[in-house]
């Protein structure tokens, strides 16, 4: 069913995603969804204090970081 049709939908920055699920979603390791929030290049909601939950627009921001470091850029450069 689509949103249209339940009358439910989720806003692009509400945090939903699990680190599992973002990374898959993302074609990344969860390891690697880690580093890019300790360097700052995505921010996760945090919930209770540890767990990380990302929203589409994160998980948007992460394929672009992946696509820009497979042409070459470096972290550093993003």
């Amino acid at each position: 069913m689509s949103a249209e049709r339940t009358g439910f939908s989720i806003a692009d920055d509400a945090p939903v995603y699990a680190i599992s699920v973002a990374a898959r979603l993302a074609g990344l390791h969860a390891q690697t969804l880690r580093q890019y929030d300790r360097l700052g290049l995505v921010s996760p909601t945090r919930v209770g204090g540890r767990n990380r939950l990302y929203s589409a627009n994160d998980i948007a921001r992460l394929r672009e970081i992946a696509d820009l470091t497979s042409q070459g850029l470096t972290l550093e450069g993003i």
